[in-house]
């Protein structure tokens, strides 16, 4: 091989290396601000950043105030069940 064409080669791999190496800085250091930002994130009131929705807060009901589920009929005991069988045919 040429040695023109072997120094341009090298001199693109070093170019690569370089820029691998500055991509994986730049990654560690986003992931070392993300881990320093999550304690703050956790205090913080309200929906994280990533949601779409605001949360809804329901109103607090005292307990003698809170409607009771009732569920009437024969299902409610339970004592119905069909096995699968029984349903099939």
């Amino acid at each position: 091989m040429h040695p023109i064409f072997t120094q341009a080669l090298v001199a693109d791999r070093v170019r690569e290396w370089r820029d691998r190496a500055a991509r994986d800085q730049l990654v560690k250091q986003a992931r070392q601000a993300r881990r320093a930002a999550t304690p703050v994130a956790d205090e913080l009131p309200g929906p994280r950043s990533g949601s779409r929705w605001p949360t809804r807060r329901q109103p607090v009901v005292p307990a003698a105030e809170a409607p009771v589920a009732v569920a009437s009929g024969p299902s409610a005991a339970g004592n119905d069940r069909q096995s699968a069988g029984a349903r099939a045919a």
